[in-house]
């Protein structure tokens, strides 16, 4: 879907990333002191090297059939959300020393594989520091805040590395600042009617939609495009900050979570929006946990995403073949 477009602020299914498949709520949600909500299916204590190793190796192989059209890849991971609240766990629970310094590796996984890949902690310090939520209470979201904090880092990134084609003037126009009062997607969709009346609803303070920059008879192919999941949905402000800081139109292909990142890539370059077009930077964006979680990882992924590791390259190299 070719970006800028309308944004949907209305219904929470829109905003829901569905947890593993089946998931029970009992399961699905941790909660928290203060009514403080957090993704029960990310573990605080196990990791998957072996798994994450074998997934670092199907992006760096991405990364390098892209960069032979011309595009180049950069890879975005969301950090867990009890990273910023672990005071606000429930009692007993607590980061492990493996996923505490997780983060870390998979940067460092990635840089030794040849990938480029920002580290959005540095981006989201700025939010912390200005004494603004980096996540909702009680969604798995992260907030317009922490999303545009985040497009403008991966947007320095780009334009340090010098001009974009197209004309000045052609990024999004952000919208102004209102406020989206309903429950958030973890209590909405895995909680009680008893518990949601008691963890009750809360304020999103996000944009309203904004406009196209430019001369829409005349609009220019995107140069830039992201590829996530809902965290990168217009409701959180990403492609519109990104477009916005760049001066120049943004692609964007999300999917809700179950579709999972490797499928959802594969549709991006299939589309109208890559064939035919070139696509200087490619920003694809990955939760933190979701990085060890391959494309065959069944009761992840919905059953139309699950796919062998060789199965995806196949897909991938038939994708970046035309």
């Amino acid at each position: 879907m070719r970006y800028p477009l309308a944004t949907c602020v209305a219904a929470i299914a829109a905003l829901m990333i569905m947890a593993t498949v089946g998931a029970s709520a009992r399961d699905a949600v941790l909660e928290g002191k203060q009514n403080w909500l957090f993704a029960g299916w990310e573990s605080l204590t196990e990791t998957k090297p072996a798994s994450e190793k074998a997934d670092i190796e199907l992006i760096a192989e991405a990364s390098r059939l892209l960069a032979q059209k011309g595009t180049k890849l950069i890879v975005a991971i969301v950090p867990l959300k009890p990273r910023y609240y672990e005071s606000l766990l429930p009692d007993g629970a607590r980061i492990s020393d493996d996923i505490r310094k997780r983060y870390d590796s998979q940067l460092v996984e990635l840089k030794t594989a040849g990938v480029t890949a920002i580290d959005l902690r540095d981006a989201l310090k700025s939010v912390v520091a200005a004494k603004k939520e980096v996540f909702y209470r009680a969604d798995f979201h992260w907030t317009t805040f922490a999303a545009e904090a985040a497009a403008d880092q991966v947007a320095e990134f780009i334009k340090a590395a010098g001009p974009l084609p197209g004309k000045p003037g052609s990024g999004m126009q952000l919208g102004e600042w209102i406020t989206d009062r309903h429950l958030g997607d973890l209590a909405a969709n895995f909680l009680t009617p008893e518990q949601k009346r008691r963890i009750g609803p809360e304020s999103y303070v996000i944009r309203t939609p904004g406009k196209a920059g430019g001369d829409l008879l005349d609009a220019a192919p995107a140069p830039v495009a992201v590829v996530g999941n809902s965290f990168v949905q217009p409701y959180f402000g990403f492609p519109q900050r990104l477009s916005n800081t760049i001066d120049r139109p943004v692609a964007l292909k999300w999917n809700p979570g179950d579709v999972g990142p490797w499928m959802t890539l594969l549709q991006f370059l299939k589309s109208p929006d890559f064939q035919g077009n070139t696509i200087r930077y490619l920003v694809w964006q990955f939760n933190e946990a979701q990085l060890q979680n391959g494309p065959d990882t069944a009761g992840e992924w919905a059953a139309a995403s699950v796919m062998s590791p060789a199965d995806w390259r196949s897909r991938l190299s038939e994708a970046l073949r035309n």
